[in-house]
């Protein structure tokens, strides 16, 4: 045989043994043109060992050994850069300098954690923003060069330390600038790159580790700009301003460039969450969101590779973060550092954004992340579940259908100033997106396949299914008990309502739940009901995010309101699809009518259990909260009148989440409280109450008494 032939079938055999070989890091989840097989780290650090990083003059290998989560015998240097077998120092290799495309074909949410990082980076203000510098001291963190060189010099802290010449002599003199690229965080091989501070001005090198775990992590790279704390966690900064130990002043006197003017741009000022204030103390404001400051993504979780916020108060932009931040489940935090704000510049608006905060009061939806110490595993434990972020991430991702995997003992609230399972903090956690995310930058959610409440009826757990992306909010909004279930177990009574607060999920999921107190023998589910039918199924949006979370809208309202009254429903395509022909249309005006309906049953309700004049019950008796527990004086049947009079406090808006439901246990007690007798008719005067006529069928403009049917 010929040479020529000769080496044409050896080329051949390597090509076949090449593709018999082909493993992970190859083929098409590597998205290479060539399958080519590996030869395994020890060749490639055979001849790379001595190549060094242009910038830092470091070895790649030894970068890649001391960091790289790819430094593991089934990942290794070629499930990035592809099979090296044809390589051999001179040959082709599939990917030589893999780029942001490269990480996002294994970190697609399936293989390894998404990254979402190509586009999403590319459009950041960390790109975008730089390289941008107008003093030596922009250098340090709005280029490249300085961010990488800055941080292995030590030229990491308060505004000591960055004005220090020694340290910022030694930093290596570059003349060429560039923005930021993927490198400018990661080490080769992807692990992230150390950062190293200085203790004092002219001191030790020593390792800018803020959360003081002893480790290399995101935190700690995040923060070496976005200052929040020193290099031990000891001292909290604001663009490298020290704070006082005693509260949130901000001294004067120096100034840390152009983010001084500019409070939503320090990361202090809405991530810092003072201990001095907080449950039991003088003043209980929640000022910031309590990050965590471990585990493998603490400022991902939220921010992604996109970073944007978008929360300056005069951006137009919208996005999720700035929605969220303005929402109940932030408690609206922003919105009361936007108005304590207002008008202010410079230091006044620093210590008016850090002073400002979620208060415990129920009109902006404060008392469900600052009224308790929620966090005190001993007192509040049963709360954890749905009062803090740790807790609903935990129970999400540990609950089974025997209530037997969650353990609110097991929730670790580290992160917090001072805490304990015995005490707590002054510190109290919002609804983070870690708590139903397990991915936010993706919007991965917790749980999509079945909800599991946190009580149970008749002894059997309340299990939700097909309710999709809605999964996670039933769990918390489907209420804490069944007021008939209580009654029928004898347990004890409460003056408050059973279903506990925001309890929307238990009222549209009624029928498993049975949330209210359903008077014996009468039927309280309906046919034509299908509000829990929106969405379903396991990739649907299931009715809560349907109607909340309208294009991805975090901040969870189904109306657009001014003034507080609705003008518009944000997902009114959705409603026409049934609610059309000869179903009454639903419009912002019908809601206004039926909440008002509902507000009006509700209150006469509420006088035939104070037994007001007119309102004479059949007992003759006021319920109180002196004797509501005296089961001789009021009787099952007249404390669940009691019990469903509360209903429309903690659930103002049941009227259209399951309205059949809520207006049968509302004329079931009317009707029971009025002769002791449910004898299926009560009496409405339409001239007092025109609208609770109207929503129990009596047309528009109906005067004098209406007697209305059972619905």
């Amino acid at each position: 045989m010929s040479r020529i032939a000769n080496r044409l079938c050896t080329a051949l055999a390597l090509s076949l043994l090449a593709t018999a070989l082909a493993g992970c890091g190859s083929g098409n989840k590597e998205g290479a043109p060539l399958v080519v097989a590996r030869v395994g780290d020890s060749k490639c650090i055979q001849c790379h060992s001595s190549v060094t990083e242009a910038l830092t003059g470091e070895s790649i290998v030894a970068q890649y050994q001391r960091s790289s989560p790819h430094n593991t015998p089934d990942l290794g240097c070629e499930s990035c850069h592809g099979g090296g077998a044809m390589h051999n120092g001179v040959g082709p290799i599939p990917f030589p300098r893999p780029n942001a495309n490269r990480c996002a074909t294994c970190h697609n949410g399936r293989i390894a954690v998404a990254t979402n990082a190509n586009t999403a980076f590319a459009t950041s203000n960390h790109v975008t923003g730089t390289p941008r510098f107008t003093t030596s001291y922009c250098f340090r963190c709005h280029t490249n060069e300085g961010a990488v060189l800055g941080n292995i010099a030590g030229w990491t802290g308060n505004t000591e330390i960055l004005q220090d010449p020694v340290t910022q002599g030694k930093v290596p003199l570059v003349t060429t600038f560039t923005g930021f690229s993927c490198e400018t965080c990661h080490e080769h091989g992807g692990g992230l790159r150390t950062v190293k501070a200085t203790d004092a001005p002219g001191g030790n090198l020593v390792n800018w580790d803020p959360n003081n775990n002893k480790l290399v992590d995101q935190f700690d790279l995040c923060t070496s700009c976005h200052t929040l704390y020193n290099y031990n966690g000891s001292l909290l900064l604001v663009n490298g301003e020290d704070l006082t130990a005693g509260g949130v002043i901000i001294p004067t006197g120096r100034v840390a460039a152009r983010h001084e003017n500019e409070w939503f741009r320090i990361i202090a000022s809405t991530h810092f969450d003072n201990p001095n204030t907080g449950v039991g103390l003088a003043s209980n404001v929640v000022e910031g969101y309590n990050l965590r400051r471990t585990g493998s993504s603490p400022c991902y979780d939220c921010h992604g590779h996109e970073a944007k916020t978008e929360t300056n108060p005069s951006s137009t932009d919208i996005t999720i973060h700035k929605e969220w931040a303005q929402s109940a489940h932030a408690g609206h935090l922003l919105t009361a550092k936007y108005t304590a704000t207002n008008g202010l510049t410079g230091a006044a608006a620093v210590a008016a954004a850090m002073n400002a905060g979620v208060i415990d009061d129920a009109t902006i939806g404060g008392p469900g992340w600052v009224h308790y110490n929620w966090d005190d595993t001993s007192t509040r434990g049963a709360c954890q579940a749905c009062h803090t972020s740790t807790g609903i991430s935990n129970y999400l991702a540990t609950q089974n259908t025997s209530l037997t995997g969650y353990d609110s003992a097991n929730n670790s609230f580290s992160h917090l100033s001072g805490w304990s399972a015995t005490g707590g903090s002054p510190q109290n956690e919002l609804l983070y997106c870690w708590g139903c995310h397990s991915n936010a930058g993706t919007g991965s959610l917790r749980k999509t396949n079945q909800a599991i409440l946190t009580f149970t009826f008749q002894d059997v757990p309340i299990v939700i299914s097909g309710a999709g992306k809605s999964t996670a909010c039933i769990v918390c909004h489907g209420g804490r008990g069944s007021v008939s279930d209580a009654i029928l177990n004898d347990d004890p009574r409460s003056n408050r309502f059973q279903g506990h607060h925001a309890p929307t999920a238990g009222v549209l999921y009624s029928a498993q739940t049975h949330i209210g107190y359903e008077y014996p023998g009468l039927n309280y589910t309906s046919a034509s009901f299908a509000h829990d039918d929106i969405g379903t199924g396991a990739n649907g949006s299931g009715p809560c995010a349907s109607c909340h979370l309208p294009g991805k809208s975090h901040t969870f309202e189904a109306l657009e309101l001014d003034a507080g009254v609705p003008v518009a429903i944000r997902n009114q395509t959705l409603c026409n699809t049934c609610h059309r022909g000869g179903t009454p249309e639903v419009t912002p005006a019908r809601l206004i009518s039926l909440k008002a309906g509902y507000a009006q049953a509700s209150t006469i309700l509420n006088n035939y259990v104070n037994n007001l004049p007119g309102f004479t019950n059949y007992l003759n008796l006021a319920i109180t909260n002196a004797n509501y527990n005296d089961t001789i004086l009021v009787p099952n049947n007249a404390y669940g009148a009691y019990q469903n009079g509360k209903l429309n406090a903690d659930e103002p808006c049941a009227y259209v989440h399951n309205s059949i439901y809520t207006r049968r246990l509302l004329f079931d007690s009317i009707d029971w409280m009025n002769n002791g007798v449910l004898d299926g008719t009560i009496t409405i005067d339409a001239t007092a109450f025109p609208e609770a006529a109207v929503w129990y069928g009596a047309p528009v403009g109906t005067t004098g008494p209406f007697i209305a049917s059972r619905p």
